[in-house]
């Protein structure tokens, strides 16, 4: 971020109007996300919006059971 606005590395090559994802945490290292990564966030992102939630702790002891 450059005074207050988002830079994108030199190397991306987008076309205006372009729609871009951003997380804001650590920025000591990189993170890389697959486009099938990124394709499982925005599905959840659109189950969310949708109001397909799933209780916090009914996941967390699904996944308990599962090991």
């Amino acid at each position: 971020m450059v005074n207050g606005q988002i830079v994108l590395d030199d190397n991306a090559d987008l076309e205006e109007g372009s729609h871009v994802t951003v997380w804001v945490g650590d920025a000591s290292e990189p993170v890389h996300v697959s486009d099938e990564e990124l394709g499982l966030i925005r599905d959840g992102q659109a189950d969310a919006e949708a109001g397909k939630l799933v209780d916090a702790r009914a996941f967390l002891r699904a996944l308990r059971e599962v090991g």
